[in-house]
């Protein structure tokens, strides 16, 4: 299928294993999710775990702590 579409990452997409977000190919889910709370792909040592990695003060936001009622 290619290599995945995450930036950083260089890992050729199998159609076994490809996860697919809105059109595009990617090795794992956590590249697909864009690495939500600092996830690492699943391929060891990827240089995506690293580039993708949220900024230390968003690894900790909830979803709902900005919520008003």
């Amino acid at each position: 299928m290619g290599v995945c579409a995450c930036p950083g990452c260089e890992h050729h997409v199998s159609s076994e294993q490809a996860a697919i977000t809105e059109g595009r190919a990617y090795c794992c889910t956590a590249c697909a999710a864009g690495h939500p709370g600092g996830r690492e792909c699943v391929h060891k040592g990827c240089p995506c775990s690293e580039l993708n990695r949220p900024p230390s003060d968003e690894e900790s936001v909830d979803e709902f702590s900005n919520a008003q009622f």
